[in-house]
């Protein structure tokens, strides 16, 4: 018995021990908040345009949602057009290499979307598209209202996730077949 308890005092103290002091652990949040706050600098004509572009992806999931294939072909047309129209003028070089980045996947997740007739076959694609306007949106924040980052875990034999201005889920993987399947991640 007595083993067994000096056991498990050594344990407890190598495991507490070995992880980061309370001092630490605050020092570590305040440097993940750091780095989160840090958004990239963006200019309010580039954010102007990334919200019209944020509006056209909204449109396709509602399409997606509504499980209407050549409705979802038309707003991902326009999801792409919207993306080649955005000008970086003024921002800089990283930045700018980071939003051409995210703008080759939004538009090639685009084309390929819409050469689909099978309402399936283009959620696939809206996947890559989510997961670039995604990333687009932590990096530039550039609207001034919450988006709320969500996920369906029962997409394709895993999980995929999507922007939605509302909190209520309405899946675009699943439609009407499963419309509240999926949690918010995360408020932007």
């Amino acid at each position: 018995m007595k083993l067994l308890f000096t056991t498990f005092i050594t344990l407890l103290f190598i495991i507490t021990g070995c992880g980061p002091s309370e001092r630490e652990q605050a020092q570590q949040e305040q440097r993940q908040q750091q780095l989160q706050m840090q958004m990239v600098e963006s200019t309010q004509e580039f954010d102007d345009q990334m919200s019209i572009v944020l509006d056209r992806y909204f449109e396709l999931k509602d399409a997606l949602v509504e499980s209407d294939a050549e409705t979802a072909k038309v707003h991902a047309n326009s999801l792409k057009s919207e993306a080649e129209r955005v000008s970086p003028e003024g921002l800089n070089q990283e930045s700018i290499a980071l939003w051409v980045s995210y703008r080759e996947i939004i538009e090639n997740g685009s084309d390929e979307l819409i050469r689909e007739d099978d309402v399936d076959d283009q959620r696939y694609h809206f996947e890559f598209i989510s997961e670039a306007m995604i990333e687009m949106v932590k990096t530039f924040r550039p609207v001034g209202y919450t988006i709320y980052h969500q996920s369906c875990p029962m997409v394709r034999g895993g999980s995929a996730d999507w922007l939605s201005r509302e909190e209520q889920i309405a899946n675009p993987y699943h439609g009407d077949r499963m419309m509240r399947c999926g949690a918010i991640i995360e408020r932007i």
